[in-house]
């Protein structure tokens, strides 16, 4: 159905018409705030940049939204309602509603039903819990677009507003009674043909406006009753224009909170008021109307008495209804106002330039800032636990979620408890480039440490910051007591490092990798992205919080000692001598606990219990002479550097390359015992439902213990001085190199191995060279023991969060589950279900999912995990990495440590767009509070 555009309406033409994006784009720039020149306000609009707490890409143009109290429902260009969760921000379902766009949404005022109406002229009455249809109400009349609908609680019946300037309503029953009859029309609305929405353009030809994603699918197998709204549930012309917006206004004109006046604002201008009181006897009366000559209403609102309307030039008119008075015209600039929405204290306006503007009560304007790339289309505004919540979507294909609070934050200590307050402190912590061995981000990395050490003074800490040497980062050691002091009472040290490695970000360069700048958090999609989000910044501040909120409460069982330093990532140096200088300040240690590592996949929960040593070395050969000519000085006798390393990396490596030829390196490697290797077996069990690219256990499993259990080689770089010419003989030749290690073999012992074996195979060469080894760092292994009490207090933890089992039985039960974060899947319908999901996981007979939504991992490429095969402990594992720290710790305080791995396997830590998932974060927070609760 072509949608076409009146005279008297804005230049922009409708709002919602079912026309592309203006601008589609992934990546939001963070809001901007600007000082109007129209505003009504003689005082400053604030200037302070304003993040958005998230962003959400959606599958096409976001044309309408409702906000439950745990997830988001949106309707987008294209017909599909997809919804979200407002925890963790991903994908929960995706339903194909309408054959064309969905225009508006609403919820019933007890958040049973949802309601959804489109392009293709039907309304349908949705299952909050289920999302499965309840009703499909198709209009005897040809009506075009429907453009708003709202539930009367006390009526039982529902209301909208078309394109052919009707209102029509329905009284929701399971009788069938109120008049419903049965369907008519051998087509539904959406495929037949008007005279007027679809006549033929120039030459005859129908001028059809087709969807985004091109869906055609018949929706009929969505099931719920098909019912046709009987004429007399049906006033025409109740506007000369297309009815935008729709409300009901409750205790208006008596103090009976339930009495309700229904509002409509529409293209010609006009707002009217409408009776109820004889609903099913005479129908919808007209009380009152206000003009605004050559004007479109787009949108309404009210709180109290108040009324606010915004219009196509770019005003909104405010009116006390009670008095019938217009109060107040803001200015609102920026396009049309599409969108208006009002809390306790704050006007907000959206407009068609993708700008909200804040007014207050006193109608100032107190805030302005850009939210998207394009047209504002729809606009909502919820209250949570942790603040009033904005959600804004437009044409740009972009649900962006804002702290509606006008009011600033209370004080960290007074609100750690909240989510969001995580969130800002890891946002202003990321911010910081704390690269150890830039000289250029000496400030950030101090900034950073004061940083820490005042967020957990306000949270009761006591703090001290130690200097390993000069040229190296501080240490904050921040100690908080436990709540009730007890023999005996527990202690924990938690070790962390809030150093990164570098990225560079170049905004000129659209081919960037990053989503955007690596120092500026990025909320997109269920994760955060941005340098040392996940290694280690987030895991520092989700345990910090966690303490904190234990602290709140009175309910902390254990001392904890935080211990962070700033230069793990540049080999902690001097880590060692200044924490042995510290020992008697850090006090006595129960338990060393670390999270700085991941899950093997982005599924299942792990816990680390073994990490392998690293000896990181150089290998330097110089023959003290300038630079030759391998023509006029070069000679088969002569020993080159270069090829004199050649010879001696050959030699320690021997002729397959793949084995240390150091005599004695393997003699203290374990034997695999037979136990050990059914515990690889069980790892790779448990990972084949969810990874169908696992092809052979097997091999899978040594894999494994090659990555975890043998130690390693690898020769990283070979480096000469830049050459003159091509025939240069370099006077030196340097290889850097570094040897992993695994429990049973020490650095120290490996280290001098190593050397003595270099120069003893350099001597034989009786080269004229010379030869130095440099142990650059070295690090032991470390092999934890899981029967310890940290262990099962942790295992218990991840069970109790992360268990799907323990989840509410009222929780929604979706059958439109997918696994990717955004649905860029070709969907496609299920046979015999109403769900769509990912082509590639269709096969799948078990279409129950997990209650906490995964995304495919970096080891899966297809197929997903049901209730039945994700199981329901984590996994216990080793890695291949090492952390110098850790070995160190546990010997110089004589307690047994634990790895807690927060993060998934595709964080990319060290890499471009490095990224946590909020799930993980907020979860991993909540694992940390149930220990430190219990030990």
């Amino acid at each position: 159905m072509a949608t076409t555009d009146e005279p008297n309406q804005s230049s922009s033409g409708r709002l919602h018409a079912r026309t592309g994006p203006t601008a589609v784009t992934s990546d939001l720039q963070d809001g901007r705030h600007v000082e109007d020149s129209e505003s009504t306000s003689s005082l400053p609009t604030s200037h302070k940049p304003k993040p958005p707490i998230h962003r959400i890409n959606a599958p096409g143009s976001v044309q309408a939204l409702a906000v439950d109290d745990d997830v988001l429902f949106t309707g987008v260009q294209g017909g599909s309602i997809v919804v979200w969760s407002l925890q963790t921000y991903e994908l929960l379902a995706t339903v194909p509603a309408h054959k064309e766009s969905v225009l508006s949404l609403s919820l019933s005022e007890d958040k049973s039903l949802l309601f959804s109406t489109g392009a293709d002229s039907i309304v349908n009455v949705w299952s909050t819990q289920t999302l499965q249809r309840l009703y499909s109400l198709h209009s005897y009349f040809e009506i075009g677009d429907v453009f708003c609908v709202n539930h009367s609680t006390k009526e039982q019946t529902l209301f909208w507003g078309a394109q052919n300037s009707s209102i029509q309503w329905f009284k929701l029953s399971t009788d069938g009674a109120a008049g419903v009859s049965s369907p008519t029309h051998s087509a539904a609305p959406g495929s037949r043909k008007h005279r007027f929405f679809d006549s033929l353009g120039p030459g005859g030809i129908a001028n059809v406006i087709s969807d985004e994603d091109g869906t055609s699918t018949t929706l009929d197998s969505l099931g719920g009753r098909v019912l046709t709204i009987p004429t007399r549930n049906y006033l025409q012309y109740a506007h000369k224009s297309y009815i935008y917006s729709m409300i009901l206004v409750k205790g208006l004109f008596n103090h009976n909170k339930d009495e309700e006046v229904l509002v409509t604002g529409a293209g010609d201008g006009t707002i009217k008021m409408w009776s109820l009181d004889a609903l099913y006897l005479t129908g919808i009366l007209q009380i009152t109307k206000f003009k605004n000559p050559d004007k479109s209403v787009l949108s309404l609102s009210y709180k109290a008495s108040f009324l606010y309307a915004g219009l196509s030039d770019g005003t909104a008119n405010v009116y006390n209804l009670a008095s019938g008075q217009l109060v107040q015209r803001l200015n609102v600039g920026h396009g049309d106002v599409s969108q208006i929405v009002v809390s306790a204290d704050s006007i907000l306006c959206g407009t068609t330039e993708g700008w909200v503007k804040r007014f207050n009560d006193h109608f100032t304007e107190t805030e302005s800032w850009q939210a998207t790339n394009g047209k504002i289309l729809a606009m909502s505004l919820t209250t949570t636990p942790d603040h009033d919540l904005l959600v804004v979507g437009g044409n740009d294909r972009v649900v962006s979620l804002w702290d509606a609070e006008a009011a600033p934050h209370t004080s960290m200590a007074s609100s750690a408890r909240s989510n969001d307050e995580l969130l800002n402190a890891l946002r202003e912590f990321v911010s910081y480039r704390t690269v150890a061995l830039n000289l250029t981000c000496v400030r950030d990395c101090h900034d950073a440490v004061t940083f820490l050490r005042k967020l957990c003074n306000a949270f009761g800490a006591t703090t001290n910051l130690f200097s390993p040497q000069e040229g190296v980062n501080p240490i904050l050691l921040a100690k908080f007591s436990a709540s009730n002091v007890s023999e005996p009472t527990r202690s924990v040290l938690f070790y962390g490092h809030y150093d990164v490695v570098d990225a560079e970000y170049d905004s000129s360069n659209p081919n960037h990798a990053w989503y955007g700048d690596p120092f500026s958090l990025q909320p997109l999609n269920g994760f955060l992205y941005g340098r040392g989000v996940t290694d280690d910044k987030g895991p520092i501040l989700a345990a910090i919080y966690a303490v904190a909120d234990l602290m709140q409460h009175g309910s902390l069982s254990c001392n904890v000692t935080f211990l962070l330093e700033g230069d793990e990532e540049a080999g902690s140096r001097g880590f060692r001598n200044t924490v042995q200088s510290m020992h008697h300040a850090i006090g006595p240690v129960d338990y060393i606990l670390l999270s700085n590592s991941y899950w093997l996949d982005d599924h299942i929960p792990c816990l680390t219990f073994g990490m392998r040593g690293v000896v990181h070395a150089s290998v330097t050969i110089s023959s003290n002479k300038p630079d030759l000519h391998s023509g006029m000085d070069g000679k088969s006798i002569q020993h080159e550097p270069l090829k004199d390393l050649t010879v001696l990396l050959a030699s320690l490596i021997g002729p397959s390359g793949t084995k240390v030829m150091i005599p004695g390196f393997y003699d203290t490697v374990d034997e695999l015992s037979e136990a050990e290797m059914k515990a690889y077996s069980s790892i790779t069990s448990a990972l084949l439902p969810g990874h169908p690219e696992i092809k052979d256990e097997k091999n899978f499993s040594l894999s494994l213990m090659q990555r975890w259990r043998y130690p390693n080689l690898t020769v990283h770089r070979i480096e000469v001085p830049e050459a003159k010419t091509a025939v240069t003989i370099s006077g030196s030749a340097k290889a850097t190199l570094s040897i992993r290690i695994v429990p049973s073999q020490t650095a120290e012992q490996i280290a001098n191995s190593l050397s003595s074996f270099l120069h003893e195979q350099f001597a034989r060469l009786q080269s004229s060279n010379s030869l130095n080894v440099n142990i650059t760092s070295k690090a032991d292994p470390w092999l934890g023991n899981v029967r310890s009490e940290i262990y099962t207090t942790l295992k218990a933890a991840i069970v109790d969060v992360w268990n799907p089992e323990a989840a509410s039985s009222s929780q929604r039960s979706f059958q439109t589950s997918t696994t990717s974060s955004t649905p860029t899947s070709t969907p496609t319908p299920t046979p015999g279900t109403m769900s769509w999901v990912p082509v590639e996981a269709s096969a799948s007979s078990d279409t129950t999912k997990r209650a906490s939504h995964r995304r495919a991992s970096s080891l899966a490429t297809t197929g997903t995990f049901t209730v039945s095969t994700l199981p329901r402990e984590p996994l216990f594992i080793r890695e291949g990495g090492s952390i110098p720290a850790l070995s160190f710790l546990e010997h110089e305080f004589d307690a047994p440590a634990a790895m807690f791995p927060m993060g998934q396997a595709s964080d990319n830590a060290h890499l471009d767009n490095e990224r946590m998932r909020v799930e993980n974060l907020w979860k991993g927070r909540e694992v940390l509070k149930r220990v430190f609760a219990s030990l």
